[in-house]
């Protein structure tokens, strides 16, 4: 950490890899053979001179000269760049970077030697974040693709003439020239300014070009793009997708590249681009492909394809026995997870999930699954999902409350309460089933699964908050006595604040009445709405239970109220200032009546 804090070069999002290089320093052997001399890039770099960055001056000056002193003072710059204690200066001085981007704009074309020395500075530099913006700004991406393009035009002309070996051109080409630009686009793909520069469908134009090696940097510099939401769109308006399509289909039961399917992954999170993905029999194919070879990383695709709604959801339900068939039948756990998640994704209207459920014999598997511990949290947080898809239908609903998955259930919420996704989900079913009636009144009535509502209420997640709010808002619209308990607790929770500095101005008084022996206030930090020797007894204004009718604020506020025996004149005379204040401010506006009542008190038992 103290590495990082005072190297600038380094962004603290590398901590990790700091940690990981340190380590194996610290561990590795010591070497035998002394130490061994830095190997070249490239053939041409070497030098009789040793770079000084206190010469970086007159290195920008060989720039400006013929062709042979623009290689000379390039090459010493690139020594300079390849230690990083140089790397801050050579940062901030605009002139040198200024002119290495203009000498490689203008003149690569004259020398490969030159254009490839100056590119291995650029990626040098490209390995540090603070570069990242200079190598946009002089738009070093878009250049090395034209580079790149037209050297392998002329690669491709030169293998056509030559029969023996390739020149030294062509050797550098295909050994460094072109690796060392695509390390550059790798390396700046990590920074979100450059993918302003990266040109999708040129990259993608390479992929199908160029042989194994070159496809596969390629390919991850593509992945690269495709991890930001924001540019996959990018990839529906080229034809990069049937290429892809192609690709994966190639393989037939072969193992794919991992970047291929990773970055096929990433596309079919986009709407647009799911939809091109199941043009033709594409789904049909990917389905085929994945149930046959239980490919979890295909049905990994097919998954993120099912949750966009619309034309591509609606082709899934010719797949859903197919899926639901998987489930139980001892796959592969991590396959299993996408089959579920994948038809937790089918909100489709005209799905019989009961008749799914039956057919499959899923709703014991579902609350066998429910049990903490049972298997792995991802596959019991799939079933949590698949539950709150299927409890939309209402005789669904009603079939798993019988099955006495609720309490499952409420254990599970019990177990998982530190989870944020658990309980989002779990209080997401809670939700679906209290629009049906019968499964609302087993919610209701036989569990206490509205009590974990209400404790839930005031969660620091903000989703779990909305939709417990939306679940409790439906029982208290049913359910009286819920409704009071709901109503009191929200009560409690808006007003807690106020409560707090009416009861801290009190203390700060210092009045002797409200202090023990001891000194220690009698409230001691509790909840003032627990505090029932603040109202007054039934003899007194109000009734034991708290309450106060609407029609005593009628008679009070009219001067027809007439307080019981021994009730101070002059404490009613106060009280009445008091509520007209209190009444009259908006923030009091919602206060029920039993509690104004509450306000009546304190300000009472203060006189």
């Amino acid at each position: 950490r103290k590495v990082v804090e005072e190297c600038r070069l380094i962004s603290p999002t590398k901590l990790p890899e700091v940690e990981q290089l340190l380590f194996y320093l610290q561990n590795r052997k010591s070497p035998t053979d002394g130490k061994k001399k830095d190997p070249t890039p490239f053939e041409g770099m070497e030098l009789d001179e040793e770079a000084n960055i206190n010469s970086i001056d007159d290195y920008v000056e060989l720039l400006y000269e013929d062709v042979p002193e623009k290689i000379r003072g390039a090459t010493l710059i690139l020594h300079l760049a390849r230690n990083p204690d140089n790397l801050e200066e050579l940062l901030q001085n605009e002139t040198a970077l200024g002119a290495l981007a203009r000498v490689l704009r203008e003149d690569w074309k004259q020398s490969v030697d030159l254009a490839t020395t100056i590119i291995y500075v650029f990626f040098c530099f490209s390995s540090f974040i603070q570069f990242h913006g200079l190598i946009t700004h002089y738009k070093i991406g878009a250049l090395c693709m034209n580079i790149i393009e037209h050297e392998l035009k002329r690669y491709d002309l030169w293998q056509e003439e030559l029969t023996a070996l390739l020149s030294r051109y062509g050797f550098l080409i295909s050994r460094y020239f072109c690796v060392t630009i695509y390390c550059i686009r790798y390396n700046i793909a990590h920074t979100i300014l450059t993918y302003l520069v990266l040109r999708v469908s040129e990259i993608y134009s390479l992929v199908c070009k160029q042989d194994k090696f070159k496809r596969h940097l390629s390919m991850r510099i593509l992945y690269h793009i495709s991890m930001d939401d924001r540019f996959k769109s990018m990839f529906a308006y080229t034809d990069c997708i049937p290429q892809v399509m192609k690709m994966l289909f190639d393989c037939g039961e072969e193992r794919m590249d991992p970047e291929l399917i990773s970055f096929c992954i990433n596309l079919a999170a986009n709407k647009r681009n799911a939809q091109l993905i199941c043009e033709g029999n594409g789904l049909k194919m990917l389905m085929k492909r994945a149930l046959k070879l239980k490919d979890p990383l295909m049905m990994k695709m097919i998954r993120n394809i099912s949750q966009h709604d619309g034309p591509s959801m609606n082709l899934f339900i010719d797949y859903v026995g197919d899926l639901a068939a998987q489930i139980g039948q001892n796959e592969e756990e991590e396959f299993m997870i996408e089959c579920l998640g994948t038809l937790a994704n089918l909100t489709i209207p005209d799905l019989d999930w009961e008749l799914v459920l039956k057919e499959y014999n899923l709703v014991p598997f579902l609350k066998d699954h429910l049990k903490p511990g049972c298997a792995e949290d991802d596959l019991v947080l799939e079933v949590v999902i698949m539950i709150g898809t299927v409890s939309m239908d209402d005789s669904c609903a009603a079939m798993l409350a019988k099955s006495g998955i609720i309490p499952a259930l409420i254990e599970l919420l019990n177990a998982q309460q530190e989870d944020d996704e658990f309980v989002c989900q779990i209080v997401y079913v809670f939700y679906q089933m209290v629009f049906h009636q019968a499964t609302r009144d087993v919610i209701i009535k036989e569990t206490q699964a509205p009590a974990y509502l209400i404790d839930l209420m005031h969660d620091k997640n903000a989703e779990i908050r909305k939709v417990c709010d939306n679940t409790l808002d439906i029982i208290a619209e049913y359910d009286e006595e819920w409704g009071r308990k709901i109503q009191n607790e929200k009560f409690r929770w808006h007003n807690s604040q106020w409560l707090e500095m009416v009861e801290n101005r009190q203390m700060d008084e210092a009045e002797p009445f409200m202090y023990g022996d001891e000194g220690e206030p009698f409230l001691q930090g509790g909840d003032i709405l627990e505090r029932p020797d603040l109202f007054y007894s039934a003899d007194g204004l109000i009734t034991a239970d708290s309450a106060i009718s609407p029609e005593f604020f009628t008679d009070f506020q009219n001067g027809d109220f007439v307080g019981p025996p021994g009730f101070p004149s002059r404490q009613l005379s106060a009280i009445n200032v008091d509520l007209e204040c209190i009444l009259g401010n908006p923030m009091y506006s919602k206060i029920p009546y039993k509690y104004s009542a509450l306000v009546i008190n304190i300000r009472s038992f203060f006189l």
